[in-house]
């Protein structure tokens, strides 16, 4: 059917004013999201310094003076923390707030880059797409660490047998490329556990800054030149640690995820928290997990030390420094080895007090939770339906067996 210019000037004009209507009602929406945006912020940041402000007066009166009335006071405010920092429905509220970007966004993106996800949907999409990543690259880890481990012992025998074919260069090579594929590992899982942090998870600093260390350490070794001795020994090592860290890596990608979900449906965990380093399983876990993260340390710690202690000599020699080094010298990838082995020492030494600070802080909470309990007791306070809460509006472990035992009486 032919169009008159007539009529296609008509639809033309109507387009056009549909698309300046839809423009006017973004500009809108746009003006309308900025403003309350900012307002909320406000709200975010005087309601949360209140609320600190709160607990602080709470936790001084309680201890002084061991009143009732103040505990009541103390457990509703670390309710309302809770709230603020993600177990309720708007889940966490200070991502709203201007709060300081972490490091590497700031480094890679900019100062002034918003990744800040509004939508709880999209959030939550950037949690699950995080553990996928993590779980590709655990396997990914253990699969080419391994491969190379082998074809290095491999090689290793069939030169001592004076024979031929030991695909030595190759597997330089491979070590390489697996020192770059670290490299991106872990630059993406910094960027990603600051993003996730951004929108509300809860991470501790170290278990990003971490990943700082582990990218100058991947950095560094890729600077060593390929034929040094020195070089060679130290990775030999590294490729089994790696096995290791990708092991445990999976290990809490299978348990602990599983445990997140309970705490999550249980309140105890926001819906953005994460696996991370930090995180501990149930009990029955512990006797799997937690070995295995000590081994990892104490792996880590031995290469480090390693490393050190058979190349620190080289920084002792003034050669190199002003001029030069000989061609036939190692001092470059010794030294380059002894730098990296005291990253891996730090790194170790970090951890394990990372690991340590997790198992105490939980001993402390429940302690702090059975404690409580004994005083709502004594004081007659508890009732079927009232919990205490801990730090972050959690229902402490034993409160459901108190409201039995209530019931009972």
């Amino acid at each position: 059917m032919a169009v008159t210019a007539q009529e296609a000037l008509q639809e033309a004009e109507r387009l056009h004013n549909s698309a300046r209507n839809l423009s006017q009602r973004v500009a809108g929406y746009s003006k309308k999201l900025t403003s309350e945006g900012d307002a909320l912020s406000d709200e975010v940041s005087f309601l949360s310094k209140n609320i600190e402000r709160m607990l602080e007066r709470a936790s001084k009166e309680l201890a002084a003076a061991e009143a009732a009335d103040w505990l009541d006071v103390l457990q509703t405010m670390e309710s309302a923390r809770g709230i603020v920092r993600g177990s309720g429905p708007g889940g966490d509220l200070r991502k709203f707030s201007n709060a300081r970007k972490p490091a590497i966004l700031q480094l890679l993106l900019g100062p002034c880059c918003n990744v800040v996800s509004i939508r709880k949907d999209q959030s939550i999409k950037l949690k699950e797409e995080y553990h996928r990543f993590r779980n590709r690259s655990a396997y990914s880890m253990v699969a080419i660490a391994g491969t190379l481990l082998v074809g290095m012992m491999r090689a290793k025998a069939v030169a001592e047998a004076h024979e031929q074919f030991t695909l030595t260069p190759l597997l330089i090579v491979g070590c390489q490329l697996f020192l770059c594929w670290l490299l991106y590992f872990y630059t993406a899982s910094a960027m990603r556990e600051s993003v996730l942090k951004v929108n509300g998870s809860h991470i501790r600093p170290w278990w990003i800054h971490h990943h700082y260390w582990s990218i100058s350490t991947a950095m560094l070794m890729l600077s060593l030149p390929v034929d040094s001795p020195s070089v060679a020994r130290s990775v030999h090592t590294f490729l089994w640690w790696a096995v290791l860290q990708g092991a445990v890596i999976i290990m809490q990608n299978r348990y602990q995820r599983r445990r997140m979900y309970t705490r999550i449906a249980l309140g105890k965990s926001s819906a953005m928290d994460v696996v991370g380093g930090e995180s501990s399983g149930s009990s029955g876990q512990l006797l799997l997990l937690y070995p295995m993260l000590f081994t990892l340390q104490g792996l880590q710690s031995l290469i480090g030390f390693q490393m050190v202690q058979s190349n620190y000599k080289s920084f002792l020699v003034p050669e190199g420094y002003l001029d030069l080094e000989a061609k036939e010298s190692d001092l470059w990838g010794s030294r380059g080895v002894t730098l990296a082995g005291l990253n891996m020492l730090y790194m170790a030494l970090m951890n394990f007090r990372g690991t340590l600070a997790s198992i105490v802080g939980k001993t402390r909470a429940k302690e702090k939770t059975i404690a409580r309990i004994a005083a709502m007791r004594a004081k007659g306070l508890c009732s079927p339906g009232k919990a205490p809460f801990l730090d972050g509006g959690l229902a402490p472990a034993g409160a459901a067996e108190l409201d039995e035992s209530e019931k009972q009486k």
